[in-house]
């Protein structure tokens, strides 16, 4: 090599060497995955747009590996061990406590972020403590028996003269009906359950059970399938003139349902966007407190309860944070 040449090479190379880094590293791709019960979570929204708002833009430096159950329990764990093998950065375990255990089982190393929905995350030992979770889980629940307990004392007073409540159950809802049950109990109330083994769910044949039985409304908890077939179970109910109550949110009467009562949705699932920021930056999961949400909202559908000719009472509306007129 001639003396140019070493020449040139040596100003080449000084000049990699005082070139700002952004000269010459790119951003690492952050690969995030989401394991749910159902394909269309209802967190994903307003979780990627908190991570957006943070400098983590999906198409840009963020990547989303996805997985979905498709209301089928026992897919889980097989989907669990493909997010695994996919090198994911960080899995969110989003809605009911069966994508948690699965990916709880299926690596100590990955961190995992819940978004627990009406499950208790230390009860079903999904974590071990909600301040300070260890290990490799932390995340955002919101399965305070008292907020299941509400929705039927809500029930209860919009219907005061009710003594029989349908109930829905299904894998995904069952941890709920206990602290149904004893609120019912307490009030003087009988829960008339109606259990779903398998799919598809025959809910013409459960509203005939609940008829029969002489219920007052139908009382849901939350499950993926339950919400996925929500325009259903609402037009049999109307036709059928049921009260429908509580789908796990307010927001759920604003597509007809008579009363709804839980977190203010988006506002909670953006806490999950939150966690996960931290963890990316180099916090371990396991010293992140479980966030559990303070905020809630309780919610009527008058022009619901004049179709099928319920007059709410006024010391329940004054309690209402929404009313749909």
């Amino acid at each position: 090599m001639g003396l140019v040449q070493r020449r040139r090479l040596l100003v080449a190379f000084g000049g990699l060497l005082v070139a700002p880094p952004s000269a010459w590293t790119q951003p690492r791709t952050v690969r995030i995955g989401v394991l749910s019960p159902r394909r269309e979570s209802v967190i994903l929204k307003p979780v990627l747009a908190r991570l957006s708002e943070l400098g983590y833009v999906e198409g840009r430096n963020l990547r989303l590996e996805y997985r979905s159950a498709d209301g089928v329990v026992d897919r889980f764990p097989g989907l669990a061990r493909e997010l695994i093998e996919a090198k994911c950065d960080l899995i969110f375990a989003a809605g009911s406590m069966y994508p948690a255990r699965a990916l709880r089982d299926a690596t100590t190393s990955v961190p995992i972020i819940i978004v627990a929905i009406d499950y208790d995350p230390v009860k079903t030992g999904i974590v071990t403590n909600l301040r300070r979770p260890g290990g490799n889980i932390t995340g955002v629940a919101f399965s305070a028996p008292e907020v299941v307990a509400k929705r039927v004392e809500f029930l209860r007073e919009v219907l005061p003269q009710a003594t029989r409540f349908l109930v829905f159950s299904d894998p995904y809802s069952a941890e709920q009906f206990e602290s149904m049950r004893q609120t019912a109990q307490q009030l003087g109330v009988q829960l008339v359950a109606h259990t779903f083994e398998s799919r598809p769910y025959a809910f013409e044949a459960a509203f005939e059970q609940g008829e029969k039985a002489g219920v007052a409304a139908l009382l849901l908890p939350t499950s993926p399938v339950f919400f996925d077939r929500r325009a259903t179970i609402y037009e049999i109910a109307m036709k059928r003139r049921l009260p429908l109550a509580v789908g796990g949110s307010a927001w759920w009467t604003g597509t007809g349902w008579l009363v709804g009562y839980g977190v203010i949705v988006d506002k909670t699932y953006a806490r999950a966007g939150d966690i996960a920021a931290s963890i990316l930056k180099g916090k371990p999961p396991g010293e992140i407190p479980v966030e559990q949400p303070s905020d809630f909202e309780f919610a009527v559908n008058l022009r619901t309860a004049k179709a099928i000719g319920i007059k709410i009472p006024q010391s329940v509306l004054v309690r209402a944070s929404r009313i749909v007129e």
